[in-house]
């Protein structure tokens, strides 16, 4: 399900699936670089993704961060790139007020609509559920709940859940509630897995049967590209590489080549030549940014 309406799972091509397009977070954190708010700026930025080979994206902004449906569409519609929107709530410091008022089984019905109908009036549906995340190394209440309704969601709509878990190990902490509401775990993405790069952690995530998301490429400050190409190169030596899913999260001014930055076309332009370099096959790489999303997204 993509912004402009469903389509068959074998146009979507080559795809990213953590990306953000149009957010605020910085209504949080006082910094202007956290907001990407101008949709020519977008427009601009996609279309060297596309020429770069891009085919489509998951834009993740949700509830609380400043999600834009009518824009995600203008903007699918002038580039020709597949947005598939995200639905739920961020994480704890980014919710809005409202979340500390209502039920699980509320949120739930919420995110349900958005799948089924449509945000609000606009009749533009999500196709995936999330990113739901968790702030901190443990889940707040308010954060378990909101969890516990996407799973509820995932339930009554089929869609696969991706998280945010940064920095450690706290998507296992995730999974075991997803798995406590009955969640299939091959639906879900653990989104920010090259943040913790540790061996065990991503091991753990695999035989769960959930998928590691290496989706901070290009994102010195959490790690250079060498150290997560390291480890991506382990992980499919190990045989996982149909449970593992790429992308470059660009969320702030600073990702975009207008303000200097590597922009969304990273992964194709610089990682991925580099994945071949180190031995990775071409078979291998197209697993990742084509075969995986697309079982994942149908």
């Amino acid at each position: 399900m993509t912004v402009l309406g469903e389509i068959s799972p074998e146009k979507l091509g080559f795809t990213m699936t953590h990306e953000h397009l149009l957010i605020d977070t910085c209504w949080v954190t006082d910094r202007v670089d956290d907001l990407l708010n101008d949709e020519e700026i977008a427009v601009e930025e996609l279309l060297l993704y596309k020429k770069a080979g891009g085919n489509s994206i998951v834009e993740l902004t949700n509830g609380g961060i400043k999600r834009n449906p009518e824009a995600l569409k203008r903007i699918a519609e002038r580039t020709g790139i597949n947005i598939i929107m995200g639905c739920g709530w961020y994480r704890g410091p980014y919710y809005p007020e409202e979340i500390n008022h209502r039920s699980t089984n509320n949120l739930a019905e919420e995110m349900i609509r958005d799948i089924i109908e449509g945000v609000g009036e606009t009749g533009i549906r999500a196709g995936i559920i999330g990113e739901i995340g968790v702030n901190l190394d443990y889940l707040t209440p308010a954060e378990e709940r909101v969890l516990r309704a996407a799973a509820r969601a995932h339930i009554q709509t089929g869609k696969a859940i991706t998280l945010h878990a940064e920095y450690c190990s706290v998507g296992l902490d995730q999974l075991n509630i997803l798995e406590e509401e009955g969640v299939d775990l091959k639906r879900v993405i653990v989104g920010h897995a090259d943040s913790f790069l540790n061996l065990k952690y991503h091991e753990e995530i695999y035989r769960r049967g959930a998928y590691i998301q290496f989706d901070g490429i290009g994102r010195d400050h959490i790690y250079p590209d060498k150290m997560r190409l390291k480890s991506l190169v382990d992980l499919i030596k190990r045989g996982y590489v149909e449970k593992i899913l790429l992308s470059t999260d660009r969320c702030r001014r600073s990702d975009l080549h207008l303000y200097g930055g590597k922009g969304y076309d990273h992964l194709l332009v610089d990682f991925i030549p580099k994945l071949k370099k180190a031995g990775v096959t071409k078979r291998d790489i197209e697993i990742m940014t084509v075969d995986n999303p697309k079982i994942i997204l149908d």
